[in-house]
């Protein structure tokens, strides 16, 4: 009896540094980064995190591409990974904030079965239209949607994500009816906008800005308080009168719930500084995004607030919940 109690702690111990040493031994191989959008922004800025945590680990950090379902199909693949380190998830607002509060239901818990190690500020949804929609101005293209209801078609990266949502509280405050064309990423949805099979996007600045630019689509406003320095020349629907017209994203890097504490710390501390590099610097600036990256239990609460706010407003503005 006395021999089997001590073999039972023997192998308590054993398991207890278990995490420990897989801690210490880290990294010892190729780690991954899931991508639920590839071909954007997104990946944009899954390929700067790759290339700082690579650097600061002495490891080979490669991104992985998986689109499909709104994100959820990558979220769900990392929620369920070993949770060891090898294994990370970039994502933006749309599958921890925006699918989560939409969703009847979710293969994922976007607080349990993950942990944050940092997030970008957020960049406000910019609202762009075809050059064939007859209009110059925002206020021209709500009425327009008004004058033709369901006949305005608007591409987002799919169901239940932030260019979704952000379509849905656009026609909502505005009081008009769109007609939703879900893609598996921003990138699907520009290409079809540019080519005029869609009329509208509520887009990233990062996505939309250079065929703004270009002039191939119509800024009409950003869906937040301020301009944008990369369109300085797009007014904010608050200056254009409709202050509670907003919307905005973020992205964020999170690993499996469960990953030693040691892992994580290390991540936070080689991603903390690297986000003053000049290459963070400019990508901040053409998406957008404010200098402003949260870390750890910061980005876990900043989360919570955003999930009961968006709560509030899809029940105010009647959006009704996906299945």
């Amino acid at each position: 009896m006395i021999r089997r109690q001590i073999l039972l702690l023997a192998l308590t111990f054993l398991t207890m540094g278990v995490p420990i040493a897989r801690a210490q031994d880290f990294p010892n191989k190729t780690i991954r980064i899931v991508n639920p959008f590839p071909g954007g922004p997104t990946d944009a800025f899954a390929r700067l995190i790759a290339s700082k945590l690579q650097a600061g680990l002495k490891q080979t950090v490669i991104v992985e591409a998986k689109a499909g379902a709104g994100g959820t199909i990558a979220v769900t693949t990392v929620a369920k990974a070993v949770p060891d380190g090898y294994t990370l998830l970039i994502t933006s607002a749309s599958t921890q904030i925006v699918q989560p509060v939409v969703r009847k239901t979710l293969p994922y818990d976007p607080e349990k079965d993950f942990i944050p190690i940092m997030s970008t500020g957020g960049s406000a949804s910019v609202v762009v239209v075809h050059p064939s929609v007859p209009v110059k101005t925002l206020r021209e293209f709500i009425e327009y949607a008004r004058a033709n209801p369901d006949v305005v078609t608007y591409g987002s990266s799919g169901n239940g994500t932030a260019l979704h949502l952000a379509g849905e509280v656009f026609a909502s405050i505005a009081g008009v009816k769109l007609q939703h064309i879900p893609y598996k990423t921003a990138a699907q949805s520009m290409t079809d906008l540019l080519g005029g099979q869609v009329k509208a996007m509520f887009d990233s600045p990062n996505n939309s800005s250079p065929q703004i630019k270009n002039g191939k689509v119509k800024g009409l406003a950003v869906m937040g308080p301020e301009r944008l320095s990369v369109l300085p020349d797009v007014p904010t629907t608050a200056e254009l009168g409709m202050p509670t017209m907003r919307f905005t994203n973020w992205l964020g890097v999170y690993v499996p719930a469960g990953t030693p504490s040691a892992i994580v710390d290390r991540m936070i501390a080689i991603l903390r500084p690297a986000m003053n590099d000049a290459d963070m610097k400019e990508y901040f600036e053409r998406s957008g995004m404010p200098p402003t990256p949260l870390f750890g239990q910061d980005m876990a609460q900043s989360s919570r607030v955003q999930r009961s706010e968006l709560a509030d407003v899809i029940k105010k503005a009647g959006i009704p919940l996906l299945d």
